[in-house]
């Protein structure tokens, strides 16, 4: 018996010697066919610094001191920066945030800023490998983690903030906007024109915002090791993304400096210099491109070589030397159509902002003229708020090339009170018809008004954003009676109803933007009055894109008697709804004396509020497509 015992219990011994040996060759097998992730960097930041041919704007401040200040005021230096206590403009002490069922938790010490969250590289994986959001919501809050805040985007609108990330000098942003004006912190879902069913963002710094948000910016990433290692001249836009490397251009200036002095040195400065790009000396098309390579919609020809090098586009070269240009009626287009990502209106138009290159070069007064984005604006002789040159905010943008049209002539031209709104030559040729950043933007396409329906996404006319109580009908009569146009082909409810109220109930997401946003814009204001305007905005409160929402409580604070209305536009339905009913009373409770023309035009029965049997009428033609603006 003990002999059978000490043999059972030998192999007992063996048995449980190979589980343990087979659980450990699987571990291995298992652990052999995973991607090695890179440890994260000790300093999380892009490896900053001379790289390449790049140098850094310090280099060029000896020389260019006057250049080096005036660009040194300007939001392009700032758009990204290390995260200190002078370049966070968010509250970071003790505050919680909540969205979509995740919890941040922002905290402060010294110079030091934190979020407590849900890890983002871990959810991020869990989405990638397709598991049900149920399932990783269950986990979630098994995985939370408190990284520090090293880097900002933004100083001027809103601002984001930068945590690192899982691997190399990787960095995700914290899915929070700060809005500067307001002074209060947004979901980056809400922050963005997208639809409301739009997936929690996991957005990485390095392969998305380096290349316009940096100079001499390198990736380095690798779509097979997962390597990260990016590298950059620069934080922010600076010198050398206008002018180009500088390398060579400091070396000759020294060299010439050693030679013979000050004097050789003012010689060589004044002459063409071949080792540096002076935009102001290229063509209108070459100078054009310097901001295109930017403010532009873009792909990339090889996404490899970009992940690993960046893009090589340098001033003065043309962008298809690097780029793949988005422009509309293309391949590239359509799919981004199918995507739910247009970037044109059916005319053509670009409707993104932050895009003005795309409109601007379809624009005659550059395909047949010589504009050129420096004919309005510069980086050194400008205010900082759109770096518009002094005295381009009037007519003078437009008159420097059209010197005709002055005095009475443009009074003429105009058919508007000189010195009006209306007779501004840029609110005609120029609209708010791009959206970006929470507003309306200027179109950069340079074009006359033209009256069209806007079934199927047409974009608004400049005199219907104006004249936001008359109809496409009534606009039309304009263009036909003062320019000879043809009659716009309309349906019925755009020969009778108000272009503005059509937009906001049938329009597409960003047509109901753009509308939106002119309701606060002054002009748009004085020109068509305000009494009629409340209902339609409190019901625009309910928009379900949460951007509308915001673009409506705006412009209700534009009215003196709403300026302080507090609305909170992310917040439970229950409380915003107590906001738009009471507007909708009190409106109702003044507007027995509203005018009855004005009254069908808008769709409203005085007294009352919106009439509804029309409304419920309009609303079964709305344009339900989901759109999301690729800003």
């Amino acid at each position: 018996m003990a002999g059978r015992g000490k043999l059972f219990l030998g192999s007992v011994g063996v048995l449980v010697g190979l589980v343990v040996v087979g659980l450990a060759w699987r571990s291995w097998y298992l652990a052999s066919q995973k991607k090695i992730l890179p440890a994260p960097a000790e300093d999380p930041l892009p490896r900053l610094g001379p790289r390449g041919d790049f140098v850094g704007s310090s280099a060029c401040q000896e020389c260019h001191r006057r250049q080096h200040e005036s660009w040194h005021a300007t939001f392009h230096r700032t758009m990204t920066q290390k995260a200190t206590p002078q370049t966070v403009l968010a509250p970071f002490d003790d505050v919680r945030l909540e969205s979509r069922g995740r919890r941040y938790e922002l905290t402060r010490s010294g110079d030091r800023f934190e979020v407590n969250l849900v890890d983002p590289d871990w959810e991020s994986a869990q989405i990638g490998d397709g598991r049900e959001s149920s399932a990783i919501d269950r986990e979630a809050e098994r995985h939370r983690v408190t990284r520090p805040v090293v880097m900002t985007t933004g100083s001027h609108h809103v601002q984001g903030y930068w945590i690192p990330g899982d691997r190399g000098n990787l960095l995700r942003q914290i899915p929070w906007y700060f809005h500067i004006a307001e002074q209060r912190w947004m979901p980056r879902e809400d922050a963005f024109l997208e639809p409301p069913r739009s997936p929690r963002h996991f957005i990485t710094w390095n392969d998305n915002c380096l290349t316009c948000h940096s100079t001499g910016g390198r990736p380095g990433m690798s779509e097979t090791t997962l390597e990260v290692q990016t590298e950059a001249a620069e934080l922010g836009i600076s010198c050398e993304a206008c002018h180009g490397a500088g390398r060579k251009h400091v070396a000759r200036h020294a060299a010439a400096s050693r030679v013979g002095g000050s004097a050789v040195t003012k010689a060589v400065s004044d002459s063409a210099d071949p080792t540096i790009v002076n935009p102001a000396r290229l063509d209108h098309r070459g100078a054009s491109r310097v901001c295109g390579q930017c403010h532009s919609t873009f792909l990339s020809p090889n996404q490899q070589d970009y992940l690993a090098n960046g893009y090589r586009y340098r001033p003065g070269d043309d962008l298809s030397t690097a780029f793949q240009t988005v422009v509309a009626d293309s391949p590239l287009h359509t799919r981004m159509e199918q995507l739910g990502k247009p970037v044109y209106w059916t005319d053509g138009a670009c409707w993104v902002g932050g895009r003005e290159y795309l409109g601007h070069v379809d624009s005659k007064c550059h395909t047949v003229g010589k504009m050129s984005c420096l004919s309005c604006h510069s980086m050194h002789d400008a205010p900082a708020d759109d770096q518009l040159i002094r005295g381009m905010r009037g007519d003078q943008a437009c008159l420097q090339c059209h010197t005709r049209f002055t005095g009475s002539r443009l009074t003429q031209h105009t058919h508007h009170a000189a010195g009006s709104t209306g007779s501004r030559c840029y609110n005609c040729h120029m609209p708010h018809t791009s959206y970006a950043l929470l507003g309306a933007i200027r179109s950069h396409r340079v074009d006359s008004p033209k009256v069209v329906s806007i079934r199927g996404g047409g974009r608004p006319n400049a005199c219907n954003l104006c004249h936001l109580d008359r109809s496409a009908r009534w606009a039309s009569e304009r263009m036909v009676e003062w320019y000879g146009h043809k009659p716009a082909e309309l349906v019925e409810e755009e020969q009778t109803v108000a272009s503005w109220v059509l937009l906001v109930l049938q329009g597409d997401p960003v047509q109901r933007a753009v509308a939106i946003w002119h309701a606060g814009w002054m002009p748009a204001r004085t020109a068509s009055g305000t009494d009629w305007l409340v209902p339609h905005l409190a019901e625009q409160l309910d928009d379900v894109y949460s951007v509308n929402r915001w673009l409506a409580w705006q412009a209700l604070k534009s009215d003196p008697a709403h300026v302080q209305l507090a609305f909170d536009f992310v917040g439970p339905r229950p409380g915003r709804e107590a906001v738009w009913l009471r507007l909708r009373k009190e409106w109702a409770s003044g507007s027995e004396g509203l005018d009855p023309d004005l009254a069908r035009r808008t769709v409203l029965v005085p007294g009352e509020g919106l009439d509804r049997k029309r409304t419920e009428k309009l609303l079964l033609e709305r344009d339900y497509r989901e759109v999301s603006v690729p800003e």
